[in-house]
């Protein structure tokens, strides 16, 4: 494929980006990091360990942990479930990849849609902790991780909405994490990230949508070959410099903006522009769910459906995606605004089992998905209230009932507090990791009070669970 002048000008461009995000990030000591943004990097491992606690009783999750634990060999790092098996790296690695966005209850990033921290974090902890290696070592790979990752998806923002992030970005982010753990210096970080960028899955967007649970393997596919392209660095076999303009921008599609790899990089820290998720379904439903909430205090009758002709839902065009009202799967549940909104109606927002298994023969949410219609709104301000919702609930009598969320709480526009999402994290661990919060709490007041962070990645997983 011919190269025009153009072409390799942005080329050009895009290399010498990548070679100062790699020079910067590896040279990034744990000391250099803001305790705001090392607070919120433990606060966000907590709540993705705790997403993938949540999942661990979905059949087909459990299947494969079952499988994994079959199998046997060296006992270097925990799979997060019950009864907190140990295992060789990679499996621990793949079972919670496969694990940490099954309920879509992990953290995500919105300025473009990417989730940084679910794509990274199950091989970092799982190779953190088979190392042996010291939390402050393992902080410093998860904002490293995190900056590259989001860092990435800015450049490259055009792969939506036909791909979906946990495919594109999924062995880049995984790489930068492992590479960071390992201490590659930029030459052999800029050669793990060339490598993994022509390893990613090119995963359809429209397969969530429509159910395909294989959606939730790409976090678990980027673990291995996250460590698959470390390897390879570690030998000299890498990509070229700018590799990844050839696949994103001349393989995939997406124009490329290369000022993004390293505007302010040191100075906003991405890892503190994300959001939390209080309900187990995409963020794109979180602000029509709250605008039903709201109508549903002030009408508590409503409750159930009753009464209820039809929902009218509008918000964004993206939004207008999420339209599928007979999901298969869970996966397709999660990813329905219909069933979102449909189960809100019948159980309220936060219901546990409203995009679990059982929800898919729910017959309240059945009926009610059949009355939601979408409609995109005419005018939508830029990030962070890029997810409007406004809701219409026509009555039986006639009357009608509209509420509107401009951004759902949880979003960068309306951060939940710490003390909320620890609160979150002790319900989904309570039950098979029951010193989950605390470990949280404990490091991030140390890190706060300015204490030393000595206790290794093994010592902090295992206190989850004793």
């Amino acid at each position: 494929m011919s190269e025009t002048s153009d072409d390799a000008a942005i080329k050009a461009h895009v290399e010498a980006g990548l070679k100062d995000l790699c020079t910067w990030a590896a040279g990034l000591r744990f000391s250099d990091i803001p305790p705001p943004a090392l607070s919120q990097a433990v606060l966000i491992l907590g709540d993705n360990i705790a997403a993938a606690l949540s999942a661990s009783d979905e059949p087909e999750l459990r299947a494969y942990h079952e499988r994994l634990v079959a199998n046997g060999g060296a006992q270097q790092a925990t799979l997060f479930r019950r009864d907190a098996p140990r295992m060789a790296m990679i499996d621990a690695a793949v079972g919670n990849g496969l694990a940490i966005t099954w309920n879509e209850l992990d953290d995500g990033y919105t300025r473009t849609a990417v989730h940084p921290g679910a794509l990274s974090q199950p091989l970092i902890l799982a190779a953190a902790e088979a190392g042996n290696l010291p939390m402050s070592a393992t902080l410093r790979a998860t904002v490293g991780a995190y900056e590259i990752g989001t860092r990435f998806a800015r450049a490259w923002p055009g792969t939506l909405p036909r791909l979906h992030p946990h495919g594109v970005y999924n062995a880049v982010c995984s790489a930068a994490g492992l590479a960071l753990l390992r201490g590659y210096d930029a030459r052999q970080l800029l050669h793990a990230l060339s490598a993994a960028a022509t390893m990613v899955s090119p995963g359809p967007y429209s397969h969530p949508i429509e159910g395909a649970l294989v959606r939730n393997a790409w976090p678990a596919a980027g673990a291995w070959l996250g460590q698959f392209a470390c390897d390879m660095a570690s030998l000299g076999i890498a990509g070229t410099p700018a590799g990844p303009y050839d696949v994103y921008t001349r393989g995939l599609g997406a124009p490329v903006k290369p000022a993004e790899l390293t505007d302010r990089l040191g100075g906003d820290w991405t890892i503190c522009d994300g959001y939390h998720k209080l309900y187990g379904a995409c963020h794109h439903s979180h602000a029509a769910m709250e605008a039903i909430e709201n109508l549903l205090a002030c009408r508590p009758e409503l409750r159930g459906g009753k009464n209820v002709k039809s929902v009218l839902m509008e918000g964004s065009a993206m939004a207008m995606n999420f339209n599928n009202a007979a999901p298969a799967t869970t996966l397709g549940a999660k990813f329905s605004i219909p069933h979102a909104l449909a189960a809100t109606l019948a159980h309220g927002a936060d219901a546990p089992g409203n995009f679990l298994d059982q929800s898919l023969r729910d017959e309240a949410i059945i009926a009610l998905r059949t009355r939601v219609s979408m409609a995109q709104l005419s005018h939508v301000k830029p990030w962070p209230l890029d997810r409007p919702a406004r809701v219409t609930l026509e009555l039986d009598d006639g009357s009608t009932l509209v509420a509107e969320c401009e951004a759902a709480l949880g979003s960068p526009a309306r951060p939940l507090d710490a003390l909320r999402v620890l609160q979150k994290i002790g319900e989904l661990a309570e039950r098979d990791a029951p010193g989950l919060a605390a470990a949280v709490v404990a490091l991030r007041e140390a890190i706060d009070t300015g204490q030393p962070v000595a206790t290794s990645c093994r010592d902090w997983i295992a206190g989850f669970f004793a």
